[in-house]
């Protein structure tokens, strides 16, 4: 967490820099914004509330939030770098020791992104049309994963996961929306397609895979 923030800071320290010796405006503000493909995808994977043993369920994150730095260039472009945060999970229900009984492990895990994006804008009026395309770094922290099985009197609690694969991945981000003023803000509603080049956690046997694609709806707040 603290390399990805270090990460974020440099990046726009270097932008916010860049952009004050050269004489651009610099716009900050806030994204908010839903996931609208799940996670996690998987050939048996059932539905929340159905596990059963040699299952993993998932579900959509309800949110995602975060900062974000616009740097105005030359030929109607702007660059963008953001950092978001949204809260991810998976609950497990596997084999457990040679016994034949099963351990239920619900793993909950903080999902960080910082994508740079440069943007295409067309002037209509008080609208601006854009579109947008770059680079996301994704990074994956505060895992706690709990197992609750037979022999065992208490819950045992992880800062980790059997499942995780890889921490840090690239992705290659697309995307379009509009911007258009009201009041002192600027209001930027957004559609967002990432891929991700690898999976970030791996179950048995492909039983849960990371989905490589993912779908996000943004809305960005200027000042």
């Amino acid at each position: 967490m603290r390399k990805l923030n270090l990460v974020a800071a440099c990046l726009l320290g270097a932008a916010s820099l860049y952009a004050q010796e050269s004489n651009m405006p610099v716009t900050l503000g806030f994204k908010i914004g839903v996931p609208v493909t799940d996670m996690f995808s998987a050939s048996n994977t059932t539905q929340l509330g159905n596990t059963t043993p040699g299952s993993y369920t998932s579900a959509v994150p309800r949110y995602e939030f975060g900062v974000s730095g616009e740097f105005r260039l030359p030929m109607h472009l702007r660059f963008e770098v953001d950092g978001l945060f949204k809260r991810g999970g998976f609950d497990s229900a596997l084999p457990f020791g040679s016994t034949g009984s099963v351990a239920y492990r619900p793993t909950t895990f903080n999902n960080w992104e910082i994508p740079g994006l440069f943007k295409y804008n067309v002037s209509l009026g008080h609208f601006r049309p854009f579109v947008d395309f770059g680079a996301s770094l994704r990074h994956i922290s505060t895992i706690t994963q709990t197992t609750y099985a037979a022999g065992f009197s208490s819950a045992q609690i992880s800062d980790n996961a059997i499942e995780l694969h890889n921490r840090n991945t690239f992705g290659g981000v697309a995307g379009f929306g509009f911007t258009f003023k009201r009041g002192p803000f600027e209001l930027t509603p957004e559609a967002r397609y990432t891929r991700w080049a690898n999976q970030s956690f791996v179950g048995s046997l492909g039983s849960l895979r990371t989905n490589l694609d993912q779908g996000d709806v943004l809305l960005g707040i200027n000042f």
